[in-house]
């Protein structure tokens, strides 16, 4: 059944012929979610779908029209974790707020990176609002509010998915004492910076800072200066 110009998320109250459906849109979202929490998008399948809620995979096709579907409805169900506290005024301290949940967001679900939805539900609108009204705070006008939006969040999309992997500096110390040349010609600016076997070269990098830091960079070149 293909729903041609019908909102995905609009079917839900849209009166059909036949049987009462058996599941909501977020009973479709909440399973497609575990799923791909489990085991990544690849997990996510009309069949995977179906077995997760103990149904046919043809049963799903009463509510969208495929996998692509399924992802949007994912994607938005995961943006209703967002909260949206009282703005306070101070455009850089309620943009960290927002992309630090942004980057607990995707550290909870690592799929989300690789999801491209198609088409924006409910939650997500209401994040890219929060976030543009966030920014407008600072008089930008509509097409640098957007700029701004698409550079903050993918910031901290990245950000989530380097950390998962690891982020941090390496055993650079080690690295440095092990050059089996001369490491001041070999690396010139490290050994600089930091001598060939630096103390604590090997520590994991202030990972909270170091996204702090990244916003702020990006605040300085989305934001008017006087």
């Amino acid at each position: 059944m293909t729903h041609t110009g019908t909102s995905l998320w609009s079917r839900g109250a849209a009166p059909r012929p036949g049987p009462r459906p058996a599941y909501t849109l977020d009973q479709l979202a909440d399973a497609c979610v575990r799923r791909a929490d489990a085991g990544g998008l690849r997990a996510v399948s009309m069949r995977g779908v179906a077995d997760e809620l103990g149904t046919a995979a043809a049963s799903l096709y009463r509510y969208v029209d495929g996998k692509d579907d399924l992802i949007a409805l994912m994607v938005d169900r995961v943006a209703g974790e967002y909260r949206y506290p009282e703005l306070t005024g101070d455009v850089r301290a309620d943009v960290l707020a927002l992309a630090e949940q942004s980057r607990a967001l995707h550290g909870r679900h690592p799929w989300l990176v690789q999801a491209v939805p198609s088409s924006m539900g409910p939650n997500s609108v209401r994040y890219l609002d929060r976030m543009a009204g966030t920014l407008a705070q600072a008089g930008l006008d509509a097409g640098a509010v957007m700029m701004g939006v698409a550079m903050l969040s993918g910031w901290g999309a990245n950000f989530a998915s380097r950390e998962r992997a690891g982020l941090s500096t390496g055993d650079l110390g080690g690295a440095l004492a092990a050059s089996t040349g001369d490491p001041a010609r070999e690396y010139p600016n490290l050994t600089t910076l930091f001598g060939t076997a630096p103390a604590g070269a090997g520590a994991p990098v202030d990972n909270d800072a170091v996204f702090a830091a990244g916003i702020d960079a990006l605040l300085f070149g989305i934001l008017p200066r006087a």
